[in-house]
Order: structure tokens, then sequence, then C-alpha cells
């Protein structure tokens, strides 16, 4: 038998109650919008898909508030690594898979090194597969830093970055962020 719980009145189901209460938690984050999201709605962007471009200035951005709020120095932007970051992010988008190796077995050092970076100490990337139309960034970057291995990688002793986002056409967005220490 469903046990039932009364609520403002009303009976109502546990499965019931699941759904208002994630209903109103939705709402909730609704209020949580990015401080730029302002920008981008006068930008003539849609408030519930943020443009790929738009993500990973922001995600770059929060990435080195993180590192900040530790001492650390911020990241510098690679243009070279957002490339190889975006080709890998469209790439797991358009062909469905979701990993650090490619179906063909191409690992992260060949991607690196096939745009030219032939010598570095060390290279490391973090990946996220996000649903959350209101608060991308947030939920990513939070993610990572609950994660040991995607904190080390965002919190570790990198020079360079680049981040790319691919929106797929399940509403998915794809994240690759690269970090390099030459």
């Amino acid at each position: 038998m469903r046990r039932r719980k009364r609520h403002h009145g009303v009976t109502m189901r546990r499965s019931h109650i699941a759904r208002f209460t994630f209903g109103v938690a939705v709402a909730g984050l609704a209020l949580l919008v990015h401080p730029r999201a302002e920008e981008a709605a006068s930008a003539g962007d849609d408030l519930v898909r943020f443009s790929p471009a738009r993500l990973e200035e922001w995600i770059f951005e929060g990435v080195n508030r993180e590192r900040a709020m530790r001492g650390l120095p911020p990241l510098m932007w690679d243009a070279r690594l957002a490339e190889v970051a975006r080709r890998h992010s469209e790439d797991m988008a358009a062909r469905r898979f979701f990993g650090h190796i490619t179906p063909e077995g191409e690992d992260l050092d060949a991607r690196v090194r096939r745009m030219g970076f032939a010598r570095y100490r060390s290279v490391a990337e973090n990946l996220a597969l996000n649903f959350d139309p209101i608060y991308p960034v947030g939920t990513t970057i939070h993610h990572w830093m609950m994660s040991p291995w995607h904190k080390r990688n965002l919190l570790g002793p990198f020079r360079y970055t680049g981040v790319g986002v691919a929106l797929a056409t399940t509403g998915a967005y794809y994240i690759t962020q690269i970090f390099l220490d030459p």
C-alpha cells in the first residue's frame, strides 16, 4: 500500500510530493542564473540555451575564480588547446560517446600533439556531460570540484587551458577542458 501524506489540505502520494519538490527546486534554480545572463539576453541569446562560445568563456572565468579563492595563479587561455577541446566535445556530441579516448583509441596526448604541442611537462583533461539548461557553468564546475581527480586538474600546477563546448541535438552540453604545463 502506498503511503500518503497531507499537503496543504490535499492528500498526495510520495511520488507527487517528490515531483512537486523537484519543481520547486528547479524554479528556485532559475534565480541562480549566471551573473552575465542579462548580457546574454540583451545580445539576443536564448536564456534557456547559452551558446557554446559563451559557456567556454564563463567556464574559463569560473575555473580561475576557484583558483583565485585558493591563492593559485590564474590559468592563461590558449586558443590551440581550446580548439582541441572544442573538437573533442563536438566529436562526442556528434557520435554520442563520452570519454577521454575516442572509439578509435585516440587519447588526449595524441589529440594535443596533433595540434602542434610536441613537448610539455604535463597535460590533463576534464570532461562533463551536462543536461542543466539553467546554470550549466555552475553545475559543471561544482561537479568537478566534488571529484578528487577533476579538482586536482582544476587546481593543479598548470599554466595554460582551453575549454570546448558542444551542444548535442539532445540538448546536452558536452564540455572538455584541457590543462597544460609546457
